[in-house]
């Protein structure tokens, strides 16, 4: 590191610092930068590179200590996103917001600050102001994977589909969690009468892991008031389709909201063969 007005010498042992903190060697790291800052007392960055170092050990007090110590020096709005995520991490999300908006008056454009303005919104269930800063986090960084993500959840309990489906465009490719990318392309494709495309990527999310591990404790921690909330009574609307189905000749809304309910009741062998089958008699 070379920034304008750091001395020199401050800047060489604040590299040390830096190169021995990422070797994991935490205490001689926070030593080295203590030497930087009796060489150059202003040095904010290295207050917040130690502040950042107590909180990787779990020494939150402290790393607040340290925060705090860099800001009677000057506002920075790095150091007000890191002491507002100490708050954040230890479920205090009213008092990090008033530094994470610090943070935004001093820097508007900081991604970082406006994703974790919106997540902490987003733990207090105020999703309208959740969806403005995950909104202004996208907008400046468009393939923003944490972002998109839980604007979709948002869109998707508002009924949104055409902008869940956008931002499950922006991440797709990126995103680990393909389990979730599906359900929610074949739930919102479902939603907008595109049957087809819904059974799709209802059978693409649940034969591309075998286990369904991942949807199954996406699932799991649902309560049943919640899936009631999406579809309804689940029970109730199981045997209404499934008798339709035996006695009637269903249609392909019919076979693909009877998939998801089976989904959503757990039955996930039950959903893939239905959709299975279907995907076999559209080929035909």
């Amino acid at each position: 590191m070379k920034a304008m007005g750091v001395p020199t010498e401050a800047a060489s042992i604040y590299n040390q610092a830096l190169a021995l903190s990422n070797q994991g060697n935490y205490a001689q790291a926070i030593e080295t930068y203590m030497h930087a800052v009796e060489v150059f007392p202003q040095f904010i960055e290295a207050y917040n590179n130690i502040g950042e170092i107590y909180s990787r050990m779990g020494n939150s007090e402290k790393a607040i200590q340290v925060y705090v110590k860099a800001l009677s020096i000057k506002k920075n709005h790095k150091v007000l996103l890191n002491l507002g995520v100490e708050y954040y991490n230890a479920g205090d999300y009213k008092k990090a917001l008033q530094y994470f908006h610090e943070s935004l008056q001093l820097k508007s454009d900081f991604i970082e600050g406006n994703f974790y303005t919106g997540m902490a919104y987003f733990n207090l269930k105020d999703y309208t102001n959740a969806l403005r800063f995950f909104e202004a986090t996208v907008a400046l960084d468009h393939v923003h994977l944490k972002a998109n993500y839980l604007l979709a959840y948002i869109y998707y309990e508002n009924k949104e589909y055409a902008k869940v489906i956008e931002c499950l465009n922006r991440i797709a490719h990126s995103a680990d969690d393909k389990m979730f990318i599906n359900r929610y392309y074949g739930f919102c494709y479902y939603h907008m009468g595109d049957f087809k495309k819904a059974i799709k990527y209802l059978t693409t999310a649940l034969t591309s892991s075998p286990k369904y591990a991942q949807f199954k404790a996406y699932l799991e921690s649902l309560t049943y008031e919640n899936k009631i909330k999406e579809v309804g009574d689940i029970d109730a609307k199981i045997k209404e389709l499934e008798h339709k189905i035996m006695k009637e000749k269903p249609n392909l809304s019919e076979y693909t909201r009877l998939s998801m309910l089976y989904i959503f009741k757990g039955q996930y062998k039950k959903a893939e063969d239905l959709l299975v089958g279907v995907k076999a008699k559209m080929a035909r």
